[in-house]
């Protein structure tokens, strides 16, 4: 169980940490949309990892739903904490939007990424 739970626990800690930095520690991008892009691909990894932890892990009797609904439900929870304890950070409904739609997405997804075969 540990080897499909683990890659879930580790991006659930990086993003965690990436998401709670202060923003001046964040290094500038000057592309286009980039943040947001960033934001649905972060997320769209996250529920990737937790849906495979879901398909493959022992015991782990919950929805892909509800696995979704939580990811989200931690973004905008990030969403929430940066714009209540940090100042040269914020709130933002338009990440929370990219997370959400990242998440989504995963799920939508993954029934073809596991389909493919090596």
């Amino acid at each position: 169980m540990i080897r499909y739970v683990l890659p879930a626990m580790c991006w659930t800690i990086i993003v965690t940490i990436l998401t709670l930095l202060p923003g001046k520690d964040l290094p500038e991008v000057n592309i286009i949309n980039f943040d947001k892009i960033a934001h649905f691909g972060v997320f769209f990894l996250l529920s990737l990892l937790y849906l495979r932890w879901k398909k493959f892990g022992p015991a782990l009797n919950v929805s892909q739903f509800l696995i979704v609904l939580i990811i989200i439900a931690y973004g905008g929870l990030i969403e929430l904490v940066q714009g209540a304890f940090y100042t040269d950070r914020f709130a933002d409904i338009y990440d929370f939007i990219a997370n959400s739609c990242g998440a989504a997405t995963a799920a939508l997804f993954y029934p073809i990424i596991t389909s493919i075969k090596h």
